[in-house]
This record gives C-alpha cells, sequence and structure tokens, in this order.
C-alpha cells in the first residue's frame, strides 16, 4: 500500500502545486486586470474632471460676459438716464429766462413757425396771464403778421403751440428739446462724459 499512498501523496502534491498555480494565476490576472481598471478609472476620471473643468471655465466666462453685458447697460442707462437730465435743465433755463429774453424767445418761435402771420398763439396758463400780449405783439413786430393770443391756455411746460384752423404747430419747449435730443445727445454725452 506503500506505493498507493506515495502515488497519491505525488498526485494530490501535483495537484496542490497545479491549484496554487491556477490560483497564483488567477491573483496574477485579477491584480493585471484591477491594474488596468484602475489605470482606465484614473484615465476616465481624469478625462471627466478636465471636461469639469472645460464646462465650469466656459461656465464662468459666460457669467462674466453676462455680468459685463449687465453692466455696460447699466451704465448706458445711467447715461442716458443723465442726457435725458440734461435736456429737462436746459427746458428749465429756457423757462427761467428773464422776462424780457423769455418774451423774446417765444416771439421768435412764433415768428419762426408761422405760415400766414394770421395764427393763434397758445400759451401756459401762467405765461398767457404774464406776458401774452407782449408775446403777441413782439411776433407780430417780427413777422409782420397779425397773430392773435388765443382764448384759453394750454397745458404745456412753457414755450407756445400755434394753431391755424386744424393745424397746429407744436413750439412748446420740452417738445422742442424732444425733437432736438437725437441729433444732440451724442454731443451732449460728449459732453457730460467726454
Amino acid at each position: 500500500m506503500k506505493g498507493i499512498d506515495i502515488l497519491t501523496d505525488r498526485i494530490l502534491a501535483d495537484a496542490r502545486l497545479e491549484a496554487e498555480a491556477a490560483v497564483s494565476e488567477a491573483r496574477a490576472k485579477a491584480e493585471a486586470m484591477r491594474y488596468a481598471a484602475d489605470k482606465e478609472a484614473a484615465a476616465i476620471l481624469e478625462k471627466r474632471i478636465a471636461q469639469g473643468d472645460a464646462q465650469a471655465r466656459k461656465h464662468y466666462e459666460q457669467l462674466l460676459a453676462a455680468a459685463d453685458t449687465q453692466a455696460r447697460k447699466a451704465t448706458l442707462a445711467r447715461k442716458q438716464a443723465l442726457v435725458g437730465k440734461a435736456f429737462d435743465l436746459a427746458v428749465e433755463k429756457l423757462r427761467g429766462l428773464e422776462q424780457s429774453r423769455y418774451i423774446s424767445l417765444l416771439a421768435s418761435l412764433a415768428a419762426k413757425a408761422s405760415e400766414t402771420g394770421t395764427e393763434q398763439i397758445f400759451l401756459n396758463p401762467a405765461d398767457r396771464e404774464a406776458l401774452g400780449e407782449q408775446v403777441v405783439a413782439e411776433a407780430n413786430r417780427i413777422s409782420g403778421g397779425s397773430m392773435g393770443l388765443a382764448p384759453e391756455s394750454r397745458d404745456i411746460v412753457g414755450g407756445l403751440i400755434l394753431s391755424q384752423g386744424d393745424i397746429e404747430v407744436n413750439c412748446a419747449l420740452d417738445t422742442l428739446a424732444n425733437l432736438r435730443r437725437n441729433a444732440l445727445s451724442a454731443e451732449v454725452a460728449g459732453m457730460l462724459f467726454g
């Protein structure tokens, strides 16, 4: 039996060696697969980090561009408001001229806007009461016409409205300023923000 035991022991030892070799080979293959998977995972992670960085950078640049656009819009709106305020102040200054100069201004406006020399001149209530007749007299002197003071006033800041039948010419100071605003805005902005 000794021969069988030796043979059995040898078969078992060979089987153990083969099993250990198979396990070792399987461990080596598993380790190689784990290494390859770790390497692939690291590459994927690196790629995703780079993509995330690129997306974050792009988003950051978009946010910066949007903020810059908003800042420019706000600055432009503020500048436009200041230009508008400059025109409003110009109207106030004209409205606040010394009386004789204001009468001359209104008369000159009426004379230049008159087509027939027989129009009615509408003023705001305060101007009509205080200097209406003087404006009409000066306008007629300048134009050689026979314009008249309208029997009622109009709700305007200053200046006048000429009327002949259904036709009116609006020479209100704020209207004239608004008409000149487009042509003069760039020049006014240059003076304000030079």
